[in-house]
């Protein structure tokens, strides 16, 4: 149910911004990466849900700073959230036994996943649809970011209880 949920909220979003299209790359490839790689998730339903929904904004309107930046910068910023990616898959609060058992399943799928949107962020690059490249590599930069986050919260959790 929140998953539809979801997608009519990206449906909305993106008409009402005039940006369907950019939103749909956005949701796939931020959706695709995260359900393997894992990060922060939030404990409430409501805030998952709006922070959810409010990460589509980024692809949206953040667009001019991405024409702006140098792709020196731009490069340097894919490389350090694909290494992260590639570094720290998967990222879980949950540690219970099936993870465990699915950690290596998921961290092959993550890293595959991560170098076939890379592929198609270069691919979208190059024929010029700088708007769905960009969206694509906000989905990249946003799941890097939600597993710093969510490391973050194992360190808090793990020196909290042991503390």
């Amino acid at each position: 149910m929140i998953l539809l949920l979801n997608v009519v909220t990206a449906l909305v979003i993106g008409l009402l911004t005039e940006q369907l299209a950019v939103v749909a790359v956005f949701t796939l490839s931020f959706m695709v990466l995260r359900s393997y790689t894992g990060g922060y998730h939030s404990d409430s339903r409501i805030f998952c849900y709006l922070g959810s929904n409010l990460v589509l904004l980024v692809p949206v309107y953040t667009q001019a700073v991405f024409y702006k930046t140098s792709l020196a910068r731009l490069l340097a910023v894919l490389l350090v959230s694909a290494g992260i990616i590639f570094y720290s898959v998967p990222c879980t609060a949950r540690t219970g036994s099936w993870i465990k058992r699915n950690k290596k399943h998921f961290g092959r799928k993550a890293r595959l996943i991560a170098v076939l949107e890379l592929a198609v962020l270069g691919i979208l690059w190059y024929a010029d649809q700088i708007p769905y490249a960009y969206a694509v590599y906000t989905g990249i930069f946003i799941t890097a970011l939600f597993m710093l986050v969510g490391k973050a919260q194992l360190w808090i959790q793990s020196h909290t209880e042991n503390g």
